[in-house]
């Protein structure tokens, strides 16, 4: 039986401007990475500006996937320190 996951503890803090960052070096439209993640070119929008501060553990991962950063908690604001 699985246990029940509070939306808190499922979502993952995102750093718009890293990501939006990323996303410019990969050469990639906003429109572009919404399509590969599966999500509305809005929403990606709104990750790179901190209007949605937090997305899925499912969108970070395909995040990650496409855009490629040196590491993988690269859009993460909660991430560890180096």
């Amino acid at each position: 039986m699985k246990s029940p996951r509070s939306r808190a503890s499922a979502a993952i803090a995102i750093d718009g401007p890293v990501l939006r960052e990323a996303r410019k070096q990969r050469g990639l439209s906003v429109l572009q990475l919404a399509t590969r993640v599966g999500v509305s070119k809005a929403y990606i929008s709104k990750l790179e500006l901190g209007y949605s501060p937090r997305c899925s553990v499912t969108v970070h991962a395909s995040l990650v996937q496409i855009l490629r950063p040196e590491r993988a908690d690269a859009f993460r604001t909660d991430r560890a320190a180096a």
